[in-house]
């Protein structure tokens, strides 16, 4: 049997180049994650086969009970986004052999109980409990059930929506629906709507702490728990307010792309946030400030999600020399590959700030909307300029960067302030200035 491939239409990828895509690009690009998802798992079930891991058999009788359910179950199930940058990570490490200690495959089971109680389906499984994380069943999306610390097994009858955890002696029924008790806790959820659209995100930390280093999930300091997700609520509805309301594109997007957010903990000030290449439809940030921080904290990560899932379908650098440049928003020097993401990115931070300085209604808030404006448009003009005389761009990475430069042109020649101009060139002259310093010492 042969399958069909995914196809990106020429239009489409050029509505991705000048920053945008809609809706329309992230159902294409969600496609063709979920395809990837799928080898993926087909592949942990091979290689755990090949290696005869001692979780084999539960592996299989996974991949076969998810198998059986509709195929919207299936997609929620392996698309998770912890989901997938656990597989990804998992297939990496199963693939090295020499690692396969450090490897849990047997979530796949823990999986797959979760996916048969959202579907209010029958399944009796065996699932392997992490050595990693004693006393912890985490069912990915569902919630986390305390057990017995020396547990190394769990057996989970699922009916009717319910399951029935059988470990250690212990007997403990839990449910998609299932009130939170002193050994269950269910994984919280934001929701926000507004405006004809909706946005719900799973703060599902426990999964993500499965993830493999191999699927860059530690790049990030995951926060180890969300001690007032009412804070987070709040942040989230004014930022969704915001988006819907004054930046429409930017929101549709989000609301068709994003299912989870990983909580991580704050830095000395601002905002840390990223995206995890193979974690599509994730973001990661630490507790933003105000709403208007979460809402350009989204801009900026949609971009990076646009972008990463177009790199698994098309190549956008040839391999090369190792060259690193400078970005004017990294302290230390990028790749030509990350140097691209990070242009990307910030043509949707100028775009935000584009916008939003006609929002502001307080003076002081209007100038720094500008200032941020002329500084990230500024930056990611001069960051593509860099990147047009790249040899080392494929004809998709090209049409990526042709396509951003007249955008960024264009704004560049919008009417704005002479005191934002200043600001703004003063603090892209610091950034510079820190950055030699600091190549003068690592040289």
């Amino acid at each position: 049997m042969t399958t069909a491939g995914h196809r990106l239409p020429r239009a489409v990828l050029d509505l991705l180049a000048t920053g945008g895509g809609g809706p329309r690009a992230l159902e294409l690009l969600h496609a063709a994650q979920h395809s990837k998802n799928l080898l993926l798992v087909r592949a942990l079930v091979v290689l755990t086969h090949r290696v005869d891991h001692p979780d084999r058999a539960a592996v299989e009788a996974a991949y076969r009970v998810v198998g059986g359910l509709e195929q919207g179950q299936r997609q929620a199930a392996w698309g998770h986004p912890p989901v997938a940058a656990w597989a990804f990570g998992t297939a990496a490490l199963l693939r090295r052999g020499d690692e396969r200690a450090a490897a849990y495959p047997g979530l796949l089971a823990a999986v797959a109980a979760a996916a048969v109680v959202r579907a209010r389906a029958d399944a009796d499984l065996d699932v392997p409990l992490d050595p990693a994380t004693p006393g912890r069943l985490d069912l990915p999306g569902l919630g986390t059930l305390r057990v017995d610390p020396t547990a190394t097994r769990a057996r989970v009858r699922c009916a009717g929506g319910r399951a029935e955890v059988r470990c250690a002696g212990q007997r403990t029924e839990i449910g998609y629906d299932h009130p939170p008790g002193h050994r269950w806790r269910p994984v919280p959820e934001l929701r926000a709507a507004h405006g004809g659209l909706a946005l719900r995100l799973l703060l599902d930390i426990a999964t993500w702490r499965h993830v493999p280093m191999a699927a860059g999930a530690r790049t990030h300091p995951i926060a180890g728990s969300v001690r007032d997700p009412g804070r987070w609520q709040h942040r989230l509805r004014g930022a969704w307010r915001l988006l819907t309301d004054e930046h429409r594109a930017v929101a549709e997007e989000v609301s068709v792309a994003l299912h989870a957010l990983v909580p991580l903990d704050p830095p000395r000030s601002g905002v840390r946030s990223g995206t995890y290449h193979h974690g599509f439809g994730a973001v990661a940030m630490s507790l933003p400030p105000d709403p208007r921080s979460a809402a350009v904290t989204l801009a900026h990560e949609i971009q990076h999600l646009k972008l990463a899932a177009l790199t698994d379908l098309f190549p956008l650098v040839e391999p090369g020399p190792d060259e690193s440049f400078y970005a004017p928003w990294r302290p230390d020097p990028r790749p030509l590959e990350g140097l691209l993401h990070g242009a990307y990115a910030h043509l949707g931070v100028a775009g935000f700030w584009r916008r939003q300085r006609f929002v502001e209604r307080d003076r002081a808030a209007r100038h720094h909307a500008e200032v941020e404006f002329v500084r990230w448009t500024r930056a990611a003009r001069q960051t593509v300029r860099v990147l047009a005389a790249q040899p080392r761009l494929t004809p998709v990475g090209r049409r990526l960067v042709d396509g951003m430069a007249p955008v960024l042109d264009r704004w560049a020649s919008e009417p704005v302030t002479p005191h934002a101009v200043d600001d703004a060139g003063r603090l892209l002259a610091a950034h510079h200035a820190h950055w030699e310093r600091a190549e003068a010492r690592r040289g």
